[in-house]
């Protein structure tokens, strides 16, 4: 009887390490979606190149929960889950940002070059500071999702003065003692914020397709009322938070 109760847990690590494997090699199409994305840039196709930053977002957000459920710490030991995170994180969401900005000329042509360093070199500290976020989860100043702020300059048409400022905004709270929520991470709101993250994805990616097409004005109204209202929310609690703390 112990032989076969033996025998049932090593199956059972066996299928445990498997799928743990499986979750790992899902984080790791992560960079995978960021390379095609850089493709893209190179290619000068901005709707692509998102829409490749887009998949790879919604593989960091899912991974985590797909790793606890796993438990990819227990039976991968050798392997960092979290390191592993990171390095794809820096990847899709600094350095391919921060070439966009280049490459489109998102700002001015006197900032072309200092904008993106500052903003890779900042961000590196971010990824190694060890109070990023609170103990309730929340990032301590503004995180380092240059994607998401390029995208709006993608869908919106800003311009480069106005892509500059609002940058330079970006960077100064970076060090401020402003609050910005985890929509996966914070646990009060939790599936409120999880809700209005897919709305947001669902919404991103669609806006994204639809730009600069002939399609119905009502719905893109529609969906960019949507939009906003997700943006909203995620701005309206962070500086809850921060004037609250």
């Amino acid at each position: 009887m112990s032989k076969e109760k033996n025998f049932k847990r090593h199956i059972s690590f066996k299928q445990e390490r498997f799928l743990g494997t499986l979750v790992h090699l899902l984080t790791g199409f992560g960079i995978v979606a960021g390379f095609f994305s850089l493709i893209c840039v190179l290619n000068n196709n901005q709707k692509d190149a998102f829409l490749w930053l887009g998949l790879a977002f919604l593989i960091d957000s899912i991974d985590g929960t797909l790793a606890r459920k796993f438990d990819v710490k227990k039976n991968l030991p050798n392997i960092d889950g979290k390191m592993l995170d990171s390095i794809i994180d820096f990847f899709n969401y600094v350095i391919i940002p921060s070439i966009m900005i280049y490459w489109f000329n998102y700002v001015p042509d006197q900032f072309i070059l200092l904008i993106p360093v500052i903003l890779i070199f900042i961000s590196i500290y971010s990824y190694v500071n060890l109070n990023i976020l609170t103990n309730d989860n929340y990032y301590n100043g503004f995180p380092a999702i240059w994607n998401v702020v390029v995208l709006y300059f993608y869908i919106f048409g800003t311009s480069q003065n106005f892509n500059l400022l609002f940058l330079i905004l970006l960077i100064l709270l970076k060090f401020s003692p402003l609050k910005c929520i985890h929509p996966l991470r914070v646990k009060k709101l939790k599936y409120l914020s999880i809700f209005f993250t897919i709305v947001w994805f669902m919404m991103s990616v669609l806006l994204i397709i639809i730009k600069d097409s002939d399609i119905n004005p009502f719905y893109e109204i529609f969906l960019m009322f949507l939009w906003v209202v997700s943006n909203i929310y995620f701005i309206t609690v962070s500086i809850f938070k921060t004037f609250t703390n």
